[in-house]
């Protein structure tokens, strides 16, 4: 999580967010369901994020996991809109692939 600058965070989310039309504006309530829906994904890992980069030192291994699984999930989310003229791409890096046999361990890591 630590190459991953402030700035990346910001455009990211800047990028999904805008992509996520005003609920408002949806004609059919399944839509603008989906759009709170996304939404509320959206700030909910922004704040597993920025709660790691803020967390004391003694909680921040465990934050780290849960801020990197919210990362990437939030990549994962702005990929709806890869083909989007103004995808981030360099904003859009996932911090590690996980393991698809225990998906809490990054790839690379001993689960024994």
């Amino acid at each position: 999580m630590e190459r991953i600058t402030e700035r990346q965070i910001a455009r990211l989310v800047d990028f999904v967010e805008a992509r996520i039309s005003d609920t408002d504006s949806r004609e059919s309530e399944a839509e603008r369901r989906a759009a709170s829906a996304l939404r509320l994904i959206v700030h909910k890992q922004v704040a597993a994020i920025r709660y790691y980069r803020s967390a004391p030192p003694k909680a921040v291994s465990t934050a780290e996991l849960h801020a990197t699984a919210s990362w990437n999930l939030l990549v994962g989310v702005a990929q709806i809109w890869r083909d989007h003229l103004g995808f981030p791409e360099d904003a859009a890096i996932e911090t590690f692939e996980f393991k698809d046999d225990h998906p809490l361990l990054p790839t690379g890591v001993n689960d024994g």
